[in-house]
């Protein structure tokens, strides 16, 4: 039996939904992207090629290093930036300028095709649910759900997670993807038969993204073999630190909830409440973030309108706030970057040790 959610207990959902048209109305905008989202884009990617350029062209070593590891953090913020609003359609109401922004996802190693599968069908129907949100679950040696299994060597993961998190855009670009494809089930998703052209899309985009980032600079650079492999990993190692600095704190911090579905899948909240409950904002007025992250701090705004693009959300967060504390609903927010990071940790230390129902 599939999980299913409580009506909407009252108007909170349709009142904030209602405010949020108005803003638009007021102000006369579109809820799809502005000229800035467009020029954010056009530099991230620019500054990206310029960096893969600078790896033929630099005659030290040492700069073209530090060149490709600065194309690992730069592929993220693209992702975050761009793709990820291509992927929820928030870029354009044109489809074909939401998809062809999305194969970015590819361009830069990753299939756009599961992602999408992943993090669209599966982390957004059923964020924080054990079993069913796919973002979440992703390795057997990290447990972020308190009901998860737990193992002993759970006891020591505040410990090692961050070195697992290094390897994030490799096991991601080079295993998952992969796994994701021969899996019956991702999350919630059954895994439905691919598509002959998913197949061919899968293998010829790694394969140019293989080519281009490891055969060609291997081959042609002036980098030595050594120094090169040093490049990649610092490349890989850079882009993880992002992403994970992006993704943790909005849902698996030390006071995230994980609400589980009695018996019959019925989930304790409605659809609207879960979102909010179980998302935490951070940061929400530090300029860089806003810039940089994609609107993934402001994230109970991205759970309940989705397909509205991350340039409004700093205006959009407040209404959203102030509904949810006229509703009484728990809107969370941490103004500390540093410590809804490392809240992260706080949870992956909790987690290894039991925990009782009555504590979740």
């Amino acid at each position: 039996m599939g999980i299913r959610y409580q009506p909407e207990p009252d108007l909170f959902y349709k009142t904030v939904t209602e405010r949020v048209d108005a803003f638009f109305k007021i102000n006369n905008l579109s809820r799809q992207a502005n000229v800035w989202f467009y020029l954010k884009s056009a530099l991230l990617i620019s500054c990206y090629v310029l960096c893969y350029y600078a790896i033929y062209s630099c005659s030290k070593a040492s700069f073209a290093i530090l060149a490709m590891s600065c194309m690992g953090p730069l592929a993220i913020l693209i992702g975050i930036n761009v793709a990820h609003d291509a992927a929820h359609n928030a870029i354009s109401s044109k489809q074909w300028i939401n998809r062809s922004f999305l194969y970015l996802f590819d361009a830069l190693g990753a299939n756009s095709y599961m992602w999408k599968n992943r993090h669209v069908f599966s982390h957004h129907s059923f964020p924080n649910i054990l079993n069913e949100d796919a973002d979440l679950k992703q390795h057997p040696l990290v447990r972020i759900f308190p009901t998860d299994i737990l193992r002993k060597i759970h006891k020591y993961q505040f410990i090692y997670a961050p070195f697992l998190y290094l390897l994030y855009t490799i096991n991601w670009l080079y295993v998952r993807d992969f796994q994701d494809f021969n899996a019956q089930k991702i999350g919630s998703l059954e895994n439905q038969r691919h598509k002959t052209i998913e197949w061919i899309k899968l293998f010829l985009f790694k394969a140019i993204y293989i080519t281009v980032i490891i055969i060609l600079p291997a081959w042609y650079s002036p980098l030595s073999l050594p120094a090169f492999i040093l490049g990649f990993f610092c490349m890989n190692f850079a882009a993880s630190i992002t992403i994970t600095l992006a993704l943790i704190p909005s849902h698996v911090a030390e006071y995230s909830r994980f609400p589980l579905p009695d018996k019959n899948g019925l989930m304790p909240y409605s659809w609207s409440h879960h979102q909010v409950l179980t998302v935490i904002d951070f940061a929400t007025k530090n300029p860089v973030l806003n810039l940089l992250f994609g609107g993934f701090n402001h994230h109970v705004t991205h759970h309940l309108f989705p397909s509205i693009c991350h340039i409004h959300y700093p205006k959009l967060t407040p209404i959203i706030a102030q509904t949810c504390q006229e509703f009484g609903l728990d809107y969370r927010h941490e103004s500390s970057f540093l410590n809804a990071y490392f809240a992260h940790y706080r949870l992956l230390k909790n987690n290894g040790t039991p925990v009782s129902l009555s504590d979740l």
